[in-house]
């Protein structure tokens, strides 16, 4: 009897499992490093008894380690799968904060936030969860990353302020025993239950019915199926289309935009009158509001050109930072920056399905290690020149028009760029495209 008579469609795609089960994963290793390294700084500063500068340092190179790790981290993904990656970086890091509760010198925090926990993070979950949702989806490929990133960014807007809470009633040592613990117990075991590839299931990507059944229910699963497939090329063959360079250029504008200021975002918070009790909730709500927009964005990119709905975001953005230089001086000022930055800041998932939706699944991981590459001097740079021109000059605003003008030209990128044409794909892709 045939595979397709046999094929069922459950209810529920299978591929939404992988989204929750990863999502729900990769929010603890999130709250623990990147939304809950703030907390941090100032009870490391305390513990080690190092500087400011020392620990500024460290974090802001950590926010920009993606870039250097990325085309490892990525071949790592592609070559042995996002479930062996999950489980190798989960160890990574769960086993770095382990070590932290016995480190007693500010240069060993340093090794092993950067050199064990950091990359770990970016094998176990920022590369191979992403790659993961990738392999699923094709067609609702940025409402899948857009719902993953929703799931994912729920448990830090919950436990960066618990978090914070431990660190003051147990201290750092056992805050940093209490991560690795919680990280090596619960992920190790759920990473068995990720699922590579659909085709591991006897699936397809979005569930569609497989391609020799005759039995379809309807004209729209007909429709569905006359898609265009999915085109995977090598890293070779995706680095000689102009598409890859425009996208590398645009994500790149993107990321060093956001980078100058996420790292001073509460002290350029204050300096437009808000006070630093109010700063920090305005933070927080701004976490919060992305969370839906997420889901929006990433459903208007699965209807609409994504070129075109990652150009009105970076757009948003644009607009968002020209409001923070007015010399407006205001809650309701940093409030309108807050809904203008969270539509930017939801784009991140769409950014990525791009990524997927062009060059498909084959080389993702390394392609993806490429765009963070390219983008790592900027975005190390430019929150060291926000904070040298604070010191210089005390105002934000110089810096805050050189990186609204960052964030236009990464517009006008993305609205330049479109899919490779198939006479630019490698032969091998054309042919698998016209079989």
């Amino acid at each position: 009897m045939r595979l397709s008579r046999l094929y069922r469609r459950p209810s529920l795609f299978y591929g939404w499992r992988m989204v929750a089960l990863g999502g729900f994963i990769t929010s603890l290793n999130k709250a623990a490093v990147n939304k809950g390294f703030p907390v941090f700084i100032l009870p490391v500063e305390e513990f080690f008894g190092a500087s400011r500068a020392q620990v500024s340092f460290i974090f802001a190179l950590a926010r920009s380690e993606n870039g250097p790790t990325g085309p490892l981290a990525g071949w790592l993904v592609d070559r042995f799968g996002p479930r062996a990656a999950l489980f190798l970086g989960a160890a990574m890091t769960g086993g770095g904060f382990l070590i932290l509760g016995q480190t007693r010198s500010i240069w060993g925090f340093a090794l092993i936030y950067l050199g064990v926990i950091t990359i770990g993070s970016n094998i176990g979950f920022s590369y191979s969860m992403s790659a993961l949702i990738n392999n699923w989806f094709y067609r609702r490929k940025a409402t899948a990353m857009s719902w993953f990133q929703a799931i994912d960014s729920l448990a830090p807007v919950l436990l960066v302020p618990v978090l914070d809470r431990t660190i003051r009633s147990v201290g750092l040592e056992t805050t940093f025993t209490a991560i690795g613990l919680i990280l090596l117990a619960t992920v190790l075991p759920l990473s068995f239950f990720i699922k590579n590839t659909p085709e591991s299931m006897g699936l397809t990507m979005d569930g569609d019915p497989l391609p020799d059944d005759q039995n379809l229910e309807n004209a729209g699963e007909r429709a569905t199926l006359r898609q265009p497939p999915p085109v995977d090329y090598s890293v070779k063959g995706a680095m000689r289309t102009p598409t890859y360079w425009i996208l590398v250029l645009a994500t790149a504008l993107r990321l060093i935009a956001k980078a100058a200021i996420m790292l001073h975002i509460i002290p350029i918070i204050i300096s437009k009158g808000v006070d630093r009790a109010d700063a920090a909730l305005v933070f927080s709500l701004l976490l919060l509001i992305t969370i839906p927009l997420y889901l929006l964005v990433g459903w208007l990119a699965d209807r609409f050109p994504k070129n075109l709905v990652l150009m009105v975001a970076s757009v948003a953005g644009t607009l968002s930072f020209l409001v923070l230089a007015s010399p407006a001086q205001s809650l309701g000022v940093v409030l309108l920056f807050v809904v203008l930055f969270s539509i930017a800041e939801a784009s991140a998932p769409t950014n990525w399905a791009v990524l997927g939706l062009y060059f498909g699944r084959k080389a993702f991981g390394q392609l993806r290690g490429y765009v963070q590459l390219a983008n790592f001097p900027g975005s190390l740079a430019a929150p060291v020149l926000v904070g040298w021109w604070y010191d210089q000059h005390a105002s934000y605003t110089v810096p805050l028009w050189i990186f609204a003008g960052v964030f236009a030209l990464g517009a006008l990128t993305f609205g330049l760029m479109r899919r490779p044409k198939l006479a630019s794909e490698e032969p091998e892709a054309a042919a698998a495209t016209r079989r």
